[in-house]
């Protein structure tokens, strides 16, 4: 995230206007951050993979919690415990019928 956020700065700098002071404060933290970062730092393939798992926990989470506020309005709607199910069991949740990502 830290090298992201540094190329991100390198590409702003050309549109910061040459001796104005954020021009002098990015080029100050730049200076400060990269010798931080170096030979430890994560590589662009190891950042690309953190940033799909990121988006596909935050797609799966999304599914998970649309299946789950389905559920809740289904049990508000009367669509109370499962017929021959145990006692405070909850009614089985639909099966998606399409895989979620990543799986």
């Amino acid at each position: 995230m830290v090298m992201n956020a540094l190329a991100l700065m390198q590409q702003a700098l050309p549109g910061l206007q040459p001796g104005s002071p954020i021009h002098r404060d990015a080029l100050r933290a730049l200076n400060s951050l990269s010798k931080h970062v170096g030979q430890g730092a994560a590589t662009t393939g190891v950042q690309q993979t953190q940033l799909q798992d990121l988006l596909r926990n935050t797609v799966r989470n999304a599914l998970l919690q649309k299946i789950m506020g389905q559920q809740a309005q289904g049990q508000q709607q009367g669509g109370g415990p499962v017929p021959g199910a145990p006692a405070g069991a909850m009614p089985q949740a639909p099966m998606p019928s399409t895989p979620l990502p990543g799986t």
